[in-house]
């Protein structure tokens, strides 16, 4: 079994953000537990089950997994954190779209932050326990 502390400490350690400093302890495990909901369905095939109860994880996650569900949670914490209305509100109210400039930007950090994590997923299917899959099986070769 994996506890979600796992994955949320993998999480915690890619942010700099003190978000939930004033937060009572069961509102960050509820918000924690959100992003993870969150981040799950972007790891498309896991070779790990990811069935999970309310204590965390079934079947024990490596620390690959931990880290494409952290760097997963991470893209769905920074959408959450540039989608808010105080940033997109000034793109209806003002003439001058200065901050459709700084918009672009935080989407921009938002993709390159999705390509990160697609690229740890790309490496987690090609390898298997760090060493890279034999092709050669696939025709027939030994």
């Amino acid at each position: 079994m994996t506890p979600y502390w796992a994955v949320y400490d993998a999480f915690l350690s890619k942010t700099l953000e003190d978000e939930w400093g004033d937060w009572m302890e069961d509102e960050v495990e509820t918000d924690m537990r959100q992003l993870l909901e969150s981040a799950i369905p972007h790891f498309k095939f896991p070779r790990v089950s990811l069935e999970r109860d309310d204590e965390g994880f079934i079947n024990e996650l490596g620390s690959e997994e931990i880290q494409i569900l952290a760097a997963y949670m991470k893209c769905e914490w920074l959408n959450r954190s540039i989608m808010t209305w105080e940033n997109v509100k000034p793109l209806y109210e003002e003439r001058d779209f200065s901050q459709a400039n700084l918009l672009d930007k935080l989407k921009s950090t938002l993709e390159a932050e999705l390509t990160h994590a697609a690229r740890l997923e790309g490496f987690y299917y090609r390898s298997i326990k760090g060493r890279s899959y034999s092709y050669s099986n696939l025709a027939g070769g030994n």
